[in-house]
């Protein structure tokens, strides 16, 4: 998305500037097979990549031989001149060292993309020649790159277009080895459809296309009465039909209603199909039964996430550009991404937390890091029930090691704690951090803190005790997908207290079985939450970051469903959004019970609604046939009535549709309830 954001924000400040922008789009003809192999050897002895590691690839590439089979017959064997093996874990990594500096002689100020081998120019300006004459000079520039290091472009592939709400003389020619650029109206630039006027409508429109087509296997896979579960076609449209329209939501978000009504469309008709409810069903109560957020509020949560991840780069990050101020943005607000993430994020409390680092780096080389002794043999034997006097045993096999016990804790204010002990020191140290943080980030900085009290005080054997089995599992593996940058913090510390001579182990114990240690620094970052002011301020990372931003959009949804006037029935039943019920019955009993859930069941009134009953009204009472009256008023069920008060009674279940609606699909009332309508004949109406 970094490309595609950069040129979309290029776009639309032209056109508040009515301007027009010129882009091209390279494609590089057989890109892995024609890779010139000297070439990429004199590139890589330029980056600085000497001794083994070019050995290494050097002798990796030379003297490839291919071989052909068709059936039990091979072709003769033949060596290979130019590129690099096709489905080589490097084969990609070598390609981009070798086309990395494909733009380097274009000059300052035309903007650029690379990405893997789909590689981008493009201009702006109000002067449209003078703008495709500098276009025309980078080409060149690129053409003579290419014939320079052995590559060759696709003109037949490679596209222009020229981006405009003004009218344009098609003789506006760019030319690539002497032949004309193609010039299209619309072009497929890493996934993402952009057309000349960029209203994103042949974008949305090709996605809701492509989704239609998984509805329909949906349709295939489900029926009324029969079919997958609601788990199963859930999992088919998370995967494939919800991926679709995340893909790019970012960018094409700033689509008009109109064209964003057809994804809405899409996502209401696929939900509709889980769970079996009518037409005239609220589009607001299905979302909420199967726990999706609306499509608006789905596409700001992943604008949010992008916007942390974008935050923990560096500032000489191209994408960073967008969110910086400009006049453009003054001049005109637009519902671009670079133009609304900023006010997002302040709506959303996050806009002023520190984000720790996308991609953190060591001070200390990596590959210099010793590998850190790790004690899981209690947590693999407490899953088969284990008590605590083997625990203390196995914690006394320590002897002569310093004993250091880390704990974390969170008050529901959202303070955390950190904290470790030292009981044969008399140590206790607690810190309290910034609030938000999660649980996990605190026990990590609670074992930052005892491994920098060994770097300081320099007992010869310490062994860390931790009832976290995350965090253990994390410095054992030497990987954190939440908390990189407290990890590599760690392992640095360990790194120079092992160059001291020192040993430090890791024990993981269970929390709360009595050992004294364990109970000292549970109390005491207890103790820490309820300091008066922060003590260590740490970053906050991108998982919780995402984690914060998660529970906002979940607050804007619960907001919306509270405001909401339709759909009020299944408001009573259902109040909170966010989860989607369990369904644990067959295809047939859960479409009965979602439909009764909605309020649009195959009763006289919803289908008076759809125009399929005259009146709406009950056959036998002559009052509107609905939910509530077939099974709290209508005389003609009366004796089945009381036998299912009677059942409900005898499990202390109140009578009364909304306690049985909100019951888990699995539960006894459920049960009573089903049976209730399938001895009235009124199941197989629903």
């Amino acid at each position: 998305m970094d490309p595609v954001l950069c040129l979309e924000h290029e776009i639309r400040k032209a056109q508040i500037n009515k301007e027009s922008v010129v882009a091209v789009f390279f494609d590089v003809e057989k890109a892995y097979d024609m890779m010139w192999r000297e070439g990429l050897l004199i590139k890589m002895k330029k980056m600085g990549i000497t001794g083994r590691m070019f050995k290494w690839i050097k002798n990796f590439l030379s003297d490839r031989q291919i071989q052909v089979r068709i059936g039990q017959d091979y072709s003769d064997k033949y060596y290979i001149e130019n590129g690099t093996p096709q489905g080589s874990i490097v084969s990609p990594l070598l390609f981009s060292i070798m086309i990395n500096d494909m733009f380097d002689g274009v000059e300052i100020g035309m903007g650029r993309s690379l990405f893997a081998d789909d590689g981008a120019l493009w201009k702006r300006g109000k002067n449209l020649q003078f703008i495709i004459k500098k276009v025309q000079e980078a080409i060149t520039t690129v053409e003579k790159w290419s014939n320079r290091w052995g590559l060759k472009f696709s003109v037949e592939k490679t596209k222009s277009i020229i981006f405009t709400r003004k009218k344009t003389p098609n003789n506006n020619e760019l030319k690539l080895y002497g032949k004309v650029i193609e010039r299209e109206k619309q072009f497929k630039f890493l996934g993402i459809w952009f057309d000349e006027r960029l209203t994103w409508t042949v974008h949305i429109q090709k996605v809701a296309d492509k989704c239609k087509k998984i509805l329909n296997i949906m349709r295939c896979l489900t029926g009324k009465d029969w079919g997958a579960d609601r788990k199963a076609q859930r999992t088919i449209y998370t995967g494939l039909i919800r991926s679709i329209t995340d893909y790019g939501s970012i960018v094409y978000s700033s689509a008009s209603e109109t064209n964003l009504e057809k994804l809405n469309s899409i996502q209401y008709q696929a939900l509709r199909i889980i769970t079996g409810a009518f037409k005239t069903t609220h589009t607001g109560s299905i979302l909420v039964e199967m726990g999706e957020p609306p499509l608006n509020i789905r596409r700001e949560q992943l604008a949010l996430n992008y916007w942390a991840n974008l935050k923990g780069h560096e500032q000489n990050h191209p994408t960073q550009e967008i969110l910086k101020p400009c006049w453009e943005k003054e001049k005109k607000h637009t519902k671009n991404f670079g133009w609304t993430i900023n006010q997002k994020s302040a709506e959303s409390q996050i806009d002023d937390l520190n984000v720790s680092p996308t991609v953190p780096l060591p001070n200390i080389h990596p590959w210099l890091f010793t590998d850190t002794t790790v004690d899981l043999k209690i947590l693999e034997q407490n899953r088969n029930g284990l008590i605590s006097n083997t625990v203390i045993e196995h914690i006394n096999k320590y002897y002569g090691y310093v004993k250091i016990y880390t704990d974390a804790s969170k008050n529901t204010a959202g303070q955390i704690g950190a904290a470790f002990i030292v009981p044969e020191f008399g140590v206790k140290v607690g810190k309290r951090l910034n609030n938000k943080l999660s649980v996990y980030t605190g026990e990590m900085v609670a074992i930052l803190l005892a491994v920098q009290w060994i770097e300081d005080n320099q007992p010869l054997r310490s062994v860390i005790c931790s009832d976290s089995s995350s965090s253990v599992i994390s410095i054992k593996n030497s990987c954190s997908e939440s908390r990189p940058d407290i990890l590599i913090e760690i392992q640095q510390t360990l790194f120079k207290i092992s160059m001291m001579g020192l040993t430090v182990t890791f024990l993981w114990i269970p929390a709360h079985i009595g050992i004294r240690g364990n109970e000292m620094a549970d109390k005491a970052a207890k103790e820490a939450t309820k300091h008066n002011s922060v003590e260590i301020e740490v970053k906050f990372s991108r998982a919780e970051i995402k984690s914060i931003t998660k529970q906002r959009m979940r607050e804007k949804w619960q907001k919306q469903w509270e405001e909401e006037r339709k759909g009020r029935w299944f408001y009573i039943i259902q109040r909170k959004v966010g989860e989607m019920r369990r369904a644990e019955r067959n295809r047939r009993e859960e479409t009965v019970i979602s439909r009764l859930r909605f309020g649009h069941t195959g009763l006289n009134r919803t289908l008076f609604i759809i125009g399929k009953h005259n009146t709406g009204k009950c056959d036998h009472c002559g009052e509107d046939e609905t939910i509530q009256h077939v099974l709290m008023i209508c005389q003609n069920y009366h004796h089945e009535r009381r036998q299912m008060i009677q059942r409900l009674n005898a499990i202390n279940v109140r009578f009364d549709p909304v306690v049985l609606l909100q019951a888990n699909s699995s539960s006894a009332s459920t049960n009573i309830l089903l049976k209730y309508l399938k001895r009235t004949q009124l199941f197989e109406r629903i």
